[in-house]
């Protein structure tokens, strides 16, 4: 399909409304961009499946949601994605070359 993967590790069975609309968000809002990615929804609420994303991510200390690209690394968080998403800059977040103001 040509289409790059983008992963986005989430729980459905959160306690925390304020997770699951974050969760929700991205999956709209990645709805804009399907034509060039591929969004896999990767639950961790699975046996192992925080230490996997957190493996995977290379932070101890990682929360869902978070994204995560094949081929660049963790792409960010829900505050990065959001900000990026505001300052109408999704696809260099996806290109993993958005910075938050005043992050540099």
């Amino acid at each position: 399909t040509g289409k790059e993967e983008i992963i986005l590790f989430m729980t459905t069975i959160s306690s925390s409304l304020e997770v699951k609309k974050r969760c929700q968000k991205i999956v709209t809002v990645m709805c804009s961009v399907r034509d060039k990615y591929t969004l896999i929804e990767k639950d961790i609420s699975v046996d192992g499946g925080i230490k996997a994303m957190r493996e995977t991510l290379k932070d101890p200390k990682a929360l869902v949601p978070q994204l995560y690209s094949e081929k660049l690394g963790a792409l960010g968080d829900y505050t990065l994605f959001e900000n990026a998403v505001e300052d109408d800059k999704l696809l260099e977040f996806l290109r993993k070359e958005y910075e938050m103001p005043g992050s540099g």
